[in-house]
């Protein structure tokens, strides 16, 4: 379980943090170019989540670009481990 409860959309609401939704959109992202590993989609996911986790203030409120910024970062990162 994530302690992050909530993420600042574009247009600037509030909204519940559902880690998931980053698993959903890396999975259809793989699916896009043809891939089908779920279990990977999984782990980059908790990858993002544990980045953004890192942050020592309380009151921290991701917004979705910095998600969607961490997402490639750690799918550019994965690729360069391989």
């Amino acid at each position: 379980m994530t302690q992050l409860t909530n993420v600042i959309k574009r247009s600037g609401a509030v909204v519940p943090f559902n880690p998931e939704r980053i698993a959903n959109a890396i999975y259809r992202a793989a699916v896009e170019v043809g891939g089908r590993d779920r279990k990977t989609a999984d782990d980059l996911a908790n990858q993002v989540v544990q980045i953004l986790e890192a942050n020592p203030d309380p009151n921290y409120i991701p917004h979705i670009e910095e998600i969607e910024d961490l997402v490639e970062k750690v799918l550019i990162e994965n690729a360069h481990a391989k």
